[in-house]
């Protein structure tokens, strides 16, 4: 199940600066599940997938974790990209060729965030 954040401080607690850290680190807890890699993922035919993997420590299936995706600059229009939480500590990047011909993305970095 994806993890909850502490609720931000109430008025009355805004002058302890206990309840302040600890949103704080809560919020700062759920930023920390992060991975990139850089690779090539050779040419992509029309219509197929090209996967990426990328370790995420923390990361776990099944658990409702919402994955974000980072992509390069230089990304091709052409390519739809998702990915998902496959096995403990590993996101795959799925790259999908929406196009009537191949593409070729050239060496890329790529670059995900789990939330818990």
């Amino acid at each position: 199940m994806a993890e909850r954040i502490r609720p931000v401080p109430a008025v009355s607690e805004n002058k302890d600066f206990r309840a302040v850290e600890a949103f704080y680190r809560s919020i700062e807890a759920l930023l920390k599940m992060v991975g990139s890699t850089t690779t090539d993922t050779g040419s992509i035919a029309s219509g197929a997938l090209a996967e990426v993997t990328i370790t995420v420590n923390g990361a776990r299936p099944d658990m409702g974790q919402t994955v974000q995706v980072g992509l390069p600059s230089a990304m091709s229009t052409g390519l739809v990209p998702w990915a998902n939480v496959t096995d403990d500590d590993t996101v795959i990047l799925y790259l999908y060729n929406r196009t009537g011909s191949p593409i070729a993305p050239g060496s890329q970095t790529y670059y995900v965030r789990v939330m818990p």
